[in-house]
């Protein structure tokens, strides 16, 4: 169970890091691509665990606890954009 932990905050350190990458590359600025990449990996996580239901079995269950893990990441990723965005909407007002 420790190996699933971390693989989820590698993931979310790994999507966090391209996010860091995006707002750099245009120019310190939130916008709504942001928002894309932890949307595209809560897609990726609920199809993967589609397809482990139709493999069944043991191998089955890994792959849905892949596809979980990659559901949060995207989760924890899409929170912390969602929080950024408004800690600087909040700043720029003031």
């Amino acid at each position: 169970m420790e190996v699933l932990i971390l693989w989820t905050l590698g993931m979310w350190a790994v999507q966090l890091l391209i996010e860091w990458l995006i707002y750099r590359l245009q120019g310190r600025r939130m916008t709504g691509v942001q928002y894309i990449l932890p949307c595209v990996a809560l897609l990726g996580g609920a199809v993967v665990i589609m397809i482990s239901i139709e493999i069944g079995g043991w191998n089955g269950i890994g792959y849905a606890l892949l596809g979980a893990s990659l559901g949060a990441a995207g989760m924890l990723t899409l929170i912390t954009v969602a929080i950024t965005d408004v800690v600087f909407r909040r700043r720029r007002r003031n």
